[in-house]
């Protein structure tokens, strides 16, 4: 059976624990809820190059030509702010999601508001991608691609590597370059981890006949967020092959936290999936595996956003599992798992990633054909009157 119709066929054994009259007692019952493809509680973006405009399907949007996903205009991630970030709480605001979008900004995305903030200088010629937090600030970096990027140059004289994100202003800057790191102008990180008090890159370094990987860790001798690109204060020490992918490949699902096997507990034991668990306002994502395969990409793969008050996992398919209290709203179904179907997307189409600002979701989407991407967007689903139609 493909991995594919595995999921579905998942999906219909929670089906029928969702509506069972025995199970309304188990602790392992999930309660559904359908999202209609057509509401007035949602909305359709999709994403252009001066932002993003609403659109009545995903498969309605102006067409685009596809391009390799490090060079297409694409939501790479969101992340979701902590409840505790000053900025967000003392304006009266929900927390706040950020969608770093590949080669156009970071779109700031609240219940009240969606607001594009574009940067040419760091985001035309660069993948942008990885989205951390520090202080509850946005971090992201930047890296060209060898391979698809055409306009790539080893004569660059200022190479940004992470890039800080200020939301109250507006401004991008750049607190860690290629030169603080000691790296060659035939070098890309292409690939880091940050565990909240080391970071761990892995440097891809090309010549016109050769590549090859070498691996670097550091623990900034200062504060990171006040190093200054012209001064190097970071303490590089070698790493190694073995050492990159014993923090960064994934862990067996039994390791995962135990908020993230409390909702995903339903699932059936012989379900293989790839979660990828994102903390509030916090460090790399932490990937776990449920599967014998130990391959995640033949198998179903979920976002999982911890958040303190609650917890959510989305798959591509769009299967949102719930559980707890979102911003300033009651607890959820008596403190029980939920489930909702977000609506349905074309055949090609697929859900990426979520985050919710109080009870406002929203979900990045887009048209994947291989490596390549397409159209790209995001759904936007007031779930006040969905999640919340009984309380007071």
């Amino acid at each position: 059976m493909k991995s594919t119709d595995k999921f579905f066929a998942a999906i219909f054994v929670f089906s029928t624990i969702f509506f069972s009259c025995a199970k309304d007692s188990s602790q392992d019952s999930v309660d559904a809820i359908l999202i209609e493809k057509k509401s007035s509680a949602h909305k359709w973006f999709a994403l252009n190059k001066d932002g993003y405009q609403e659109v009545d399907a995903p498969q309605r949007a102006s067409a685009v030509l596809k391009k390799p996903w490090t060079e297409a205009l694409r939501i790479s991630c969101m992340g979701q702010s902590t409840e505790k970030t000053p900025l967000d709480i003392s304006q009266g605001g929900a927390p706040r999601i950020y969608a770093l979008t590949n080669r156009l900004g970071i779109i700031v995305m609240s219940q009240d508001s969606i607001k594009v903030f574009k940067d040419p200088q760091f985001f035309d010629e660069r993948t942008a991608d990885k989205l951390v937090f520090m202080n509850g600030s946005p971090i992201y970096s930047v890296y060209r691609n060898s391979y698809f990027n055409e306009k790539i140059s080893t004569n660059q004289p200022f190479r940004p590597f992470l890039i800080q994100f200020t939301a109250d202003s507006g401004v991008y800057f750049p607190i860690l370059t290629y030169e603080n790191l000691s790296l060659p102008t035939n070098s890309e990180v292409n690939d880091f981890c940050w565990d909240g008090k080391e970071w761990f890159c892995s440097i891809k370094n090309y010549t016109q006949t050769e590549t090859n990987f070498s691996y670097l860790k550091f623990r900034p001798e200062t504060a990171l967020l006040s190093i200054s690109p012209e001064k190097n204060l970071i303490a590089i020490q070698k790493s190694s092959e073995d050492e990159f992918r014993r923090v960064r490949s994934p862990k067996d699902f039994s390791a995962a936290p135990a908020r993230v096997k409390n909702l995903l507990k339903g699932l059936p034991a012989d379900f293989d999936f790839y979660a990828e668990c994102k903390d509030s306002g916090g460090a790399t994502a932490r990937q776990f595996i449920h599967s014998k395969i130990k391959n995640p990409n033949s198998i179903a793969r979920a976002v999982v956003q911890i958040s303190g008050t609650w917890i959510g996992a989305l798959f591509e398919d769009g299967t949102l599992y719930l559980n707890g209290a979102l911003y300033a709203n009651k607890i959820l179904n008596n403190s029980k798992n939920l489930a909702l179907r977000l609506p349905k997307l074309a055949q090609g189409y697929k859900y990426t990633d979520f985050g919710f600002s109080g009870a406002t979701l929203f979900a990045a989407w887009e048209q994947t054909d291989f490596y390549e991407t397409g159209r790209s967007g995001f759904l936007q689903v007031d779930l006040k009157p969905i999640l919340y139609k009984d309380a007071e």
